[in-house]
C-alpha cells in the first residue's frame, strides 16, 4: 500500500454540500480496490476510519507559511547562509528547536523532570496559529536580531508566483538583506 490516507473535500453552504469530484471519487475507489488486494483474509479486515472535520484553508496557509517560511528564514538567518539553501535534516532540527523553545515545557514528577512539547497540531484557529506566529516573532526572531518573514508580502507573491517560487524570492531578499549587514 503506497497511500496510507486520502482526504477528500466536501464544500458547504447553508443551501448546499458539494462533494469531491468524480475523479477524487475514482481516487478513493482505487484506493479502497487497493487496500482490499493486501487483506490476508476474510477473518482478518481491515478497518478504515473515516473522520469529518472542518477544514479552514486559512489555517492551513499559516501552517504552511510557519513550516515552510518562519522555519527556513530561522535556519538561514542561525547558520548565516548567505547562499543557497539548508538541507532538509538543518531545517527538520531548527524547526524542532523552535518547537522545543516555543511549545516546551517541564513537568515535574516524583524523582525528576520530565521535558514535554504540545504540538501544532493543536491550533486549530486562525487566533491561535496568529498568536503563535506573534509570539515566535517576539521571542526568538526580535531577541536574536533576525527578519521576520513579512506574511502580507509573501502572500502576494504566492498569488504572483505559486507557492515554491515565492519563497524562492523571499528567501533571496532575506539573503540580500544579510549580504549587506
Amino acid at each position: 500500500m503506497r497511500t496510507p490516507r486520502i482526504t477528500l473535500f466536501y464544500n458547504l453552504t447553508q443551501t448546499e454540500v458539494t462533494p469531491p469530484s468524480a475523479t477524487e471519487i475514482e481516487r478513493k475507489e482505487r484506493w479502497i480496490a487497493e487496500l482490499q488486494k493486501s487483506i490476508e483474509a476474510d477473518w482478518k479486515p481491515l478497518v478504515v476510519k473515516v473522520l469529518y472535520e472542518v477544514f479552514d484553508p486559512e489555517v492551513e496557509r499559516q501552517r504552511r507559511f510557519f513550516n515552510g517560511t518562519c522555519v527556513k528564514y530561522y535556519t538561514i538567518q542561525n547558520e548565516h547562509l548567505t547562499v543557497g539553501m539548508p538541507s532538509n535534516d538543518l531545517i527538520k532540527k531548527y524547526r524542532e528547536t523552535i518547537l522545543d523553545e516555543m511549545l516546551g515545557f517541564e513537568l515535574t514528577l516524583v524523582g525528576r523532570t520530565v521535558r514535554r512539547r504540545k504540538s501544532t497540531s493543536d491550533f486549530k484557529s486562525v487566533q491561535a496559529w496568529s498568536k503563535f506566529l506573534n509570539t515566535l516573532e517576539e521571542t526568538l526572531f526580535d531577541s536574536a536580531g533576525f527578519e521576520f518573514p513579512d506574511s502580507e508580502d509573501f502572500w502576494k507573491l504566492v498569488k504572483e508566483h505559486g507557492y515554491e517560487e515565492a519563497e524562492r524570492i523571499s528567501i533571496e531578499r532575506l539573503q540580500a538583506t544579510m549580504k549587506t549587514k
